[in-house]
């Protein structure tokens, strides 16, 4: 399963704040270039992480069996903090 580290769950969470969006979390989507965010709701077979009984990411079957091993964390970049996902459970 996916290893979200605590800095990366408060960063997600500040940031469904900002766009206020009730019921909504962050989803992690294949795309051709990689992984990309988009808002969703909960669909059927999700993974869904979720901290104080809210949601706050969503992974569907396919993601989730390929970030099985990867860990979601924030790193500091010259525009500011971003997402960072690596492979092997490393960040």
């Amino acid at each position: 399963m996916l290893t979200v580290t605590d800095k990366a769950v408060q960063y997600v969470r500040e940031t469904l704040k900002k766009k206020s969006a009730p019921g909504a979390a962050l989803r992690i989507v294949k795309i051709e270039e990689g992984y990309h965010l988009t808002l969703g709701e909960p669909k059927e077979g999700d993974q869904v992480f979720e901290y104080e009984s809210e949601n706050y990411l969503l992974l569907d079957t396919e993601v989730g069996e390929a970030l099985s091993s990867a860990t979601l964390d924030v790193k500091e970049s010259p525009e500011g903090p971003r997402l960072t996902l690596s492979q092997g459970g490393t960040s």
